[in-house]
């Protein structure tokens, strides 16, 4: 929207510029001169009463403009504030699904330590809550095209890993999945992006990074099904 506005100050300089070599065509044109000499009176009011609205015009134009330009910039500085809202919101949210794998693992290596019951698993099972993603999952799109895609991809593989882990459990297997580290990585990779968003507002994340987030662990097991 902001691109279809001309600069107000250029606009404004442009038609000084532009009444300016109207002026100066007046005074060094002879003909126009000796015109203006022999004009009625009433013509002469007419033109300047024409040249004064022409200028008033061009005065609201540009009060135009320039108002256009400051809604424009408070529009783009709110959704801008929105947006550092959002990534710090899905950050504290990542952070806690990366406690609840760490949970997870601690609690699956004192199973695996302790009685070898059947039971003991499927008393292990349980899921997380995700509200700040689920009900702002349309609105990623406001982090950019780099982060809106880790953000998804890491609550994709997240959510698959947890039925994997929850599965393994319940079938009495009390190392649950042995996956859930390198989700975890990705979760805290994804939360550091996220930060630095919060923190310092857009940015890339660099092919490195984005290999790295995106890779599959080899085995299929941290891809969406």
């Amino acid at each position: 929207m902001r691109k279809l506005l001309p600069e107000p100050i250029a606009f404004a300089c442009s038609m000084i510029f532009l009444a300016t070599a109207v002026v100066i065509f007046a005074l060094f044109n002879n003909e126009f001169r000796v015109w203006l000499e022999h004009t009625p009176p009433g013509l002469n009011s007419a033109v300047g009463a024409f040249a004064g609205t022409v200028i008033g015009l061009l005065a609201i134009a540009a009060a135009i403009v320039y108002h256009g330009h400051l809604k424009y910039d408070a529009a783009e500085e709110r959704g801008g504030g929105e947006a550092r809202i959002l990534a710090s919101a899905i950050h504290g949210e990542i952070t806690a699904l990366t406690q609840w794998l760490t949970a997870q693992k601690d609690t699956d290596a004192q199973a695996g330590h302790s009685s070898s019951d059947s039971g003991n698993g499927a008393d292990l099972a349980g899921f997380s809550t995700r509200p700040v993603y689920e009900a702002n999952a349309g609105r990623l799109g406001v982090l950019g095209p780099d982060l809106a895609a880790a953000v998804a991809y890491c609550h994709a593989i997240f959510e698959h890993a947890e039925w994997q882990h929850n599965a393994a459990l319940s079938n009495g297997n009390t190392n649950g999945n042995g996956n859930l580290q390198i989700v975890e990585a990705k979760l805290r990779a994804t939360a550091d992006y996220l930060a630095a968003f919060a923190a310092n507002g857009p940015g890339q994340i660099d092919k490195a990074g984005r290999e790295a987030l995106f890779a599959s662990s080899g085995n299929g097991d941290d891809e969406p099904a």
